[in-house]
C-alpha cells in the first residue's frame, strides 16, 4: 500500500502516507483522484514519507511533469488564503526525490501553496497552526478517514468526496 490518503474534517487537514516501493503509476493515479475531489486541494497537507519508502523507480523528470499536472489542477481554483503543504521525510531512500520535489518550484504561485521539509510531527503541527491536540492527532491518524489508497495496480481502493 505505497499511498494512503486520508481526511480529518474537523481540522480540515489531509494527510498523505508514502510506504513502500512508490510507482510513478500511483502517484499518477493520487494526482487523478485529486483532480477528481477537487475540495480535497485546497486543504492544508501533511506529505508523510515513511522509514520503509523510496521513489527510486520514478525518474525525476518525472516529477517535473507530474508538478506541470498539479500546477493545472490548481489553476481554476479560488484561494482565499495561501494553502500549506508541509513533508516530513523518515526514509533516506526517500529523501532525493522528495528534495527534487520540493526544491527551486514556485508552489506559491502555481498552487497558492507555502511548501516546507519539516523534521518532525512537532514542527508540522506548529507550522500547519494546529494546536497540541491537533498535532497529536496527526502523529497517531485519530479523526483522519481513509478516502483513497493506491497499491500497484493503481486501482483506488476506497474513495469518497467532500
Amino acid at each position: 500500500m505505497p499511498i494512503v490518503l486520508r481526511h480529518n474534517e474537523q481540522i480540515e487537514m489531509n494527510l498523505a502516507e508514502y510506504t513502500g516501493q512508490v510507482s510513478l503509476a500511483e502517484l499518477e493515479a493520487t494526482a487523478a483522484f485529486l483532480a477528481a475531489n477537487a475540495p480535497f486541494l485546497k486543504r492544508d497537507t501533511l506529505s508523510v514519507a515513511l522509514a520503509d519508502s523510496s521513489f527510486s523507480a520514478v525518474p525525476l523528470d518525472s516529477l517535473d511533469r507530474l508538478f506541470g499536472r498539479y500546477k493545472t489542477l490548481y489553476a481554476p481554483l479560488d484561494f482565499q488564503m495561501l494553502r500549506r503543504s508541509a513533508w516530513l521525510c523518515f526514509s533516506d531512500a526517500a529523501r532525493p526525490h522528495i528534495d527534487y520535489w520540493i526544491g527551486g518550484r514556485d508552489v506559491r504561485e502555481a498552487m497558492s501553496t507555502t511548501l516546507r521539509l519539516l523534521n518532525s510531527y512537532a514542527e508540522a503541527g506548529e507550522w500547519l497552526l494546529l494546536n497540541e491536540a491537533e498535532t497529536l492527532a496527526l502523529q497517531t491518524g485519530a479523526g483522519f478517514a481513509e478516502i483513497a489508497r493506491f497499491d500497484q495496480t493503481t486501482e483506488i481502493r476506497s474513495a469518497r468526496a467532500l
